[in-house]
């Protein structure tokens, strides 16, 4: 009798706090269609290949409100066709400022383009900051943020023959911060992350430092828009996507040549302007550019551009179709050869729910 009265007491509590919590549930279907042509360097002329996938960016959740003081979100998403986190955090509200818990967007990410292909790139390692969804403590004071977030300790390792992140030592966690500037017609964004672990494997005792700053604009003028990103660091493959070749050794890391190891400097920005003609049409274009080059002698710049038009139509409140037509050419990689060039052409088909 005493285990019946309690689970009733248990689901009588679960039953209040769901009553007393404000649940707004949301969902996003997305799936892209897309005709690709890959230009490989010295190798035969391209075949155009068609793809049609649900996105992984496809995602169902919720926002949920128990008082002014306490809120949260989950979101799922649907990479490689299976359900995965992208969002689970509480927020608390404590006058002076707000507390986040939980996995969201980091401080360094600086959204701007609208690119879809690719599960909406937007540019992300092609010129635009994006450190993405991470397990973080965040504070929160107007437009100022800090936050601790969950390390990345890969480094690109010549004799292992890929990014690890094997026989490290990690004493403090990344730290991101970033600060907005926002005034009647556009907003300046600043912001910044460094990490720091130490590398043991033997072969290798060293340090790997990374840090990473970027600075974004937007400004809205009516019907048209523009955005200006610049960015900059040193090992931000750590800190935020980094995409300047379809080798691992591209993604921003530091390598190990001989018994040390060699930090990847990287700098890039991008651009993307828009026009909305009316409520159901509109056009952008963008351009991203990402370079990074290894700081010892004999390196090379290892570089990537996209390019692309979009022409969004929105038939009706929710429901989108975004025509696009671009490319993304990997032109040289860190030891001076030509690698793919990507021309790509389609549509990414949207309902929100």
């Amino acid at each position: 009798m005493k285990k019946i009265i309690v689970a009733v007491a248990a689901l009588a509590l679960m039953a209040g706090s769901a009553y007393a919590a404000d649940w707004n549930f949301y969902g996003s279907a997305r799936v892209s269609t897309f005709w690709y042509d890959v230009d490989v360097d010295g190798g035969p002329d391209p075949d155009t290949q068609f793809d049609e996938a649900l996105q992984g960016n496809a995602r169902i959740g919720a926002k949920v409100k128990v008082s002014d003081e306490l809120t949260g979100a989950f979101e799922y998403g649907a990479k490689n066709g299976t359900a995965n986190i992208r969002k689970l955090y509480g927020e608390w509200n404590f006058g002076a400022g707000k507390l986040l818990v939980g996995q969201d967007y980091v401080p360094m990410y600086l959204p701007g383009s609208n690119q879809v292909v690719d599960d909406d790139a937007a540019l992300s390692g092609w010129g635009e900051v994006d450190g993405s969804r991470q397990a973080q403590i965040k504070l929160t004071f107007g437009d100022f943020q800090i936050a601790f977030v969950e390390n990345n300790t890969d480094y690109f390792d010549h004799g292992l023959g890929d990014t690890t992140d094997d026989n490290v030592e990690v004493v403090i966690p990344m730290i991101q911060v970033q600060y907005a500037l926002t005034f009647d017609n556009f907003v300046i964004t600043m912001a910044g992350g460094y990490q720091t672990f130490d590398v043991d494997n033997g072969a290798v005792d060293d340090d790997v430092t990374s840090w990473g700053l970027g600075l974004d604009v937007a400004a809205t003028f009516g019907a048209f828009s523009i955005t200006g990103q610049v960015n900059g660091g040193t090992n931000v493959g750590n800190i935020y996507n980094i995409d300047v070749s379809d080798l691992a050794v591209g993604a921003g890391y530091a390598v190990v040549i001989g018994d040390e190891i060699v930090d990847n400097d990287a700098m890039g920005f991008r651009v993307a302007v828009g026009y909305t003609f009316n409520e159901m049409f509109g056009v952008e274009v963008g351009y991203g550019y990402q370079q990074t080059e290894f700081d010892t002698s004999g390196s090379e710049e290892d570089e990537v551009q996209s390019y692309y038009i979009q022409f969004p139509i929105t038939l009706a409140p929710g429901v989108h179709i975004i025509p696009e037509v671009g490319v993304v050419d990997y032109e040289d990689d860190f030891a001076g050869s030509g690698e793919d060039e990507i021309t790509y052409f389609g549509a990414k088909w949207q309902i929100n729910f």
